[in-house]
């Protein structure tokens, strides 16, 4: 009803003026009052026009220049206007209505510089542009969105507005134009130190990257340079007279479980959830390959446990799932963990993924490390905010056994982050 009456008296405010000047001709004759009534006749025929015209005929179209990216790219879209020539029209603001999912900028490596205040990268995107297209039928507006985020972005309406000389009538539509861009995240180079081991406490850790177990001699083959000395089997180079080297079985492939923190927590930064997820697809195309079974469950509002293969397609699921995960709201993530891992065999290498340390997550970790084979932890959190408290857990998990992982700023922002197994 009120939309009604607002257009009435538009209505009325049109044709009244034009009444009151054709009656002022009448009454009043005389070349001046008849002048002024038909000077004005086509302004006013005009606004009834435009007041009737049709914007439901309009036809909008958007087309974006990729439909998959990854995070910190430029997408640029290009929306096309289709309208019959029946009116001209004197100007046309096409705005096409972003969604927040784009209101902010990722700098990619860079933007973790910010993890402490992750506010600055906020930015209140518009794609807005004033055309004046007379008797033109079909237009088109470009503009570019730079820095685009990680997710699903739906662009779902385009809102026209025009109008006539004075700004009397002003018609305005929004139209339903359904696009989708997929950006994904980046995937960081990603240096895993393995099987960190202390012979005694309070003595530096030793690595060692499974390449082979030097202890069971599976067979002999000839020397190829590069070979050790140690590894020549004399026997067997006196037997064939030709230098002979003993051949190791390879050290069996480990069993892997990724859990990942999708739940929300009161202190949440977006900021450190975006490092979290990179963390975890730079993770899985690390150690995918190496791992007997890999596994990646992601806990919070909804549980998706995802096995991982050594094919393309399972790595492909979830870097499509990282893409589009957001935190909820849901139990604790110490609590899902018991539930997730209370099935699990013994002998698992468990990975946890977090960005907050919580008293029930550290007593979790701790009662987890008596099954698991080996629990290695991975904190992503800006280095200011982390609390006391969480520095003392960190201590005490690793005085336990638990390989500590804590990425800040400082890890982050490098082109190569390293981090131990």
């Amino acid at each position: 009803m009120g939309t009604i009456i607002k257009y009435g008296l538009k209505l009325l405010g049109i044709l009244l003026p034009a009444g009151v000047l054709y009656a002022y001709a009448m009454f009043q004759g005389g070349f001046v009052s008849w002048f002024l009534f038909f000077s004005t006749l086509p302004i006013f025929l005009y606004m009834m026009l435009l007041f009737f015209y049709p914007m439901a005929r309009i036809k909008l179209e958007r087309n974006i220049s990729t439909v998959i990216t990854e995070t910190g790219s430029t997408i640029e879209v290009d929306i096309t206007f289709k309208r019959p020539r029946l009116l001209p029209l004197y100007y046309c603001i096409i705005e096409d209505i972003l969604p927040d999912s784009v209101q902010y900028r990722d700098t990619k490596r860079k933007k973790f510089a910010h993890m402490a205040s992750p506010d600055v990268l906020k930015e209140n995107r518009k794609a807005k542009k004033v055309i004046f297209p007379w008797f033109k039928g079909t237009f088109s507006f470009k503009y570019q969105i730079d820095e685009v985020p990680r997710g699903e972005h739906l662009f779902h309406q385009v809102r026209v507005v025009t109008g006539d000389f004075i700004g009397f009538i002003k018609r305005e539509k929004t139209f339903e134009v359904q696009d989708s861009v997929m950006v994904y995240p980046m995937e960081r180079k990603l240096l895993l130190h393995k099987h960190a081991q202390s012979f005694e406490e309070g003595e530096s850790s030793s690595y060692n990257r499974m390449v082979k177990n030097t202890m069971a001699v599976s067979g002999v083959r000839e020397y190829v340079p590069g070979d050790r000395m140690s590894w020549i089997d004399w026997k067997a180079t006196a037997k064939n007279n030709a230098m002979m080297t003993k051949e190791f079985e390879q050290e069996k492939s480990q069993d892997m479980y990724i859990l990942f923190d999708a739940s929300k927590i009161d202190s949440y930064n977006w900021l450190n959830f975006e490092g979290a997820v990179e963390v975890a697809v730079s993770l899985i195309d690390t150690i995918k390959e190496e791992s007997a079974q890999l596994f990646f469950a992601s806990l919070g509002a909804d549980r998706k446990v995802i096995p991982v293969h050594k094919n393309p397609m399972s790595k492909e699921q979830v870097k499509r799932y990282l893409t589009t995960v957001q935190p909820e709201n849901n139990l604790p993530f110490g609590q899902m963990i018991k539930q997730e891992t209370g099935n699990l065999p013994k002998g698992y290498m468990s990975m946890v993924i977090t960005t907050d340390l919580s008293l029930e997550l550290y007593e979790t970790l701790l009662h987890l490390n008596r099954k698991s084979s080996r629990i290695v932890l991975f904190l992503v959190k800006s280095g200011s905010l982390v609390s006391g408290e969480e520095h003392q857990r960190l201590k005490y998990l690793k005085s336990s056994g638990v390989v500590i992982n804590l990425l800040t700023e400082e890890i982050l922002t490098k082109e190569k982050i390293e981090v131990n197994a």
